[in-house]
């Protein structure tokens, strides 16, 4: 999706910027501009956050005066323009608006015609943000705009107002821009060795079960000691179901090439299977290892988090 965007907006950019050249003041350190959305011409950022992943609550639309706000969750980049002084609120608001509508967005929501009609949604946003005093001043505006996506839509909130309270920000129109990347978040990072009654309900489910809790020493098929609990467990597994037979697989990050983590993972998985048979007396012929190197992520390589997650044993049902 991100890419597919970058190519749409990049070609409009031009359609955000304006002729005013007044220079712009610094951004706020740690901040940059979202990499699919430029600023108006001559803005600073004042305030910045970004989020991974993360759930907020954004006002969707008004229903008989009443806010309706929705929940999106995703990729959340939250960006506090504040344009050059000698533009109007509504110029700054249209110049965004239009620029997202030829990129493909569809509007959802804008209201734009002052304090009067805005001013109820204004202060619901008093409510739910600690920075709602950078929005005092006049000629407030909003719009909810949505890129559909099957990989997970994009959704930009812009909220603007003439701002005509204090310092740097006096007389400047302030734009505070919601970028939400929807996307799935990435899921079991919190690891429990399980025991085995849990272990014998994944595989029920799923017909496997991912295990973390049998270590080995670097680049060998060692086992350490402290993986006895876990295989214990898996003994109790196989006693408790004794028409259960399994593969057992061995999975490596991606160090190293791929011929010798093919076949250190397999010599793992032989060394779990030598282990459980000479410890704990289970049949061979219910074990069969197998070693699929980097082959099946589940997780990127590129970082030490996601290459912890690959070092992985599965026991898989053999049917």
């Amino acid at each position: 999706m991100l890419q597919k965007t970058r190519i749409i907006i990049l070609g409009l950019m031009l359609g955000l910027f304006s002729s005013n050249s007044a220079l712009a003041q610094q951004d706020v350190k740690g901040s940059k501009d979202h990499p699919m959305i430029s600023p108006y011409e001559g803005s600073f950022i004042y305030l910045y956050d970004h989020s991974d992943y993360n759930r907020i609550e954004i006002p969707w639309k008004m229903e008989d005066r009443d806010v309706q706000d929705t929940a999106v969750e995703g990729e959340i980049t939250h960006i506090f323009y504040a344009a050059p002084e000698g533009l109007s609120a509504f110029q700054v608001h249209k110049n965004y608006m239009m620029a997202l509508q030829d990129a493909g967005f569809e509007i959802i929501y804008e209201c734009a015609s002052g304090k009067d009609k805005c001013g109820r949604l204004f202060r619901n946003f008093e409510a739910i943000d600690d920075q709602w005093e950078i929005f005092v001043g006049n000629d407030h505006s909003y719009f909810v705009a949505r890129l559909e996506d099957p990989a997970g839509d994009m959704i930009v909130t812009a909220r603007t107002v003439l701002h005509t309270h204090y310092g740097e920000l006096k007389q400047r129109p302030v734009t505070e821009l919601q970028i939400i990347e929807e996307k799935s978040m990435q899921t079991g990072m919190v690891d429990v060795n399980p025991n085995a009654e849990a272990m014998a309900k994944d595989i029920e489910n799923t017909g496997k079960v991912r295990i973390y809790g049998i270590h080995f020493d670097v680049n060998k098929a060692t086992i350490k000691s402290e993986s006895a609990s876990v295989l214990s467990e898996i003994t109790a597994l196989l006693k408790d179901n004794v028409d259960l037979s399994l593969l057992v697989v061995g999975h490596t990050d991606a160090t190293g090439g791929l011929e010798h983590n093919m076949e250190l993972s397999r010599e793992r998985a032989e060394a779990v299977v030598d282990y459980l048979t000479t410890n704990h007396g289970v049949s061979a012929e219910r074990l069969e290892p197998h070693g699929v190197g980097y082959l099946a992520p589940v997780a990127t390589n590129e970082t030490e988090e996601g290459r912890a997650r690959n070092r992985r044993v599965e026991l898989v049902k053999l049917y």
